[in-house]
């Protein structure tokens, strides 16, 4: 068998190294593009949410403070935060009971609603809501001490502003949302795979920011009591209790 060498300044390689070359080059492409498919197809799917970026709309109901400031607008609870990384708690501060129009953009994922709103067309009615009149406040359901295993996220970012809103790569950001007032949520999730998120609030009700900061991100074990207040499952629990996994 003849050898052929290669030598740089001829105009031409030999022909077998050619067809070596060519083999070689085939053979790396169709690998590297089988490697490329699995990896596609080996991504989790993003989560079926959206975000209505720069297209708002009117919305008027009652506002609620407890446990994160609500619009209950056409039987619907509506978790409120401002533009960027704020919540929008002091500008709502005292107005628990109102009637409120206000305009925002949507935030949706699965049966949870969160609306972005545009603080300056905040209007308030003269009165308010008497107490046990409004159909969509609904009282307090104790379901009871649970301990659950789950993730702590910034609702804003979950539920349709950034996909994916979860774990270690949105870390930065969602302790930055959390830290500006967005409402922390604990995600859960059954054997099934199914998800659901849970309010999270101190053992005295008391809303939660940097105090669950060292946990955003991490598989957290939670022990506290769990509650319902209409479409809402809220988690009342004590961070300095917390047991990350």
């Amino acid at each position: 068998m003849k050898d052929f060498f290669y030598v740089g300044y001829q105009p031409k390689t030999a022909p077998a190294i050619r067809r070596s070359i060519r083999r070689t080059i085939l053979v790396l492409g169709g690998i590297c593009f089988f490697v490329a498919v699995l990896l596609v197809l080996g991504q989790a799917r993003f989560a079926a949410s959206s975000f209505e970026y720069g297209q708002y709309r009117d919305y008027e109901g009652e506002l609620i403070e407890w446990p994160y400031p609500m619009l209950l607008a056409d039987n619907t609870r509506y978790l409120l935060v401002g533009a960027g990384k704020f919540g929008v708690a002091e500008t709502l501060r005292r107005h628990d009971g109102q009637h409120a129009r206000v305009r925002g953009s949507l935030i949706s994922r699965g049966q949870d609603r969160m609306l972005e709103i545009d603080s300056w067309s905040l209007r308030f009615e003269s009165g308010r809501f008497e107490s046990g009149t409004s159909q969509t406040r609904q009282q307090l359901l104790d379901l009871g001490q649970v301990t659950l295993t789950g993730e702590i996220v910034d609702t804003k970012c979950h539920l349709g502003v950034m996909n994916p809103g979860e774990g270690k790569v949105h870390r930065d950001c969602a302790v930055r949302c959390i830290s500006g007032g967005a409402p922390p949520g604990f995600l859960v999730r059954d054997a099934g795979g199914d998800t659901r998120l849970l309010l999270l609030v101190g053992s005295d009700g008391r809303p939660l920011g940097h105090e669950v900061l060292d946990h955003v991100a991490e598989p957290t074990e939670i022990h506290g009591q769990l509650v319902r207040q209409g479409q809402s499952l809220i988690l009342k629990a004590e961070p300095r209790e917390f047991t990350r996994k």
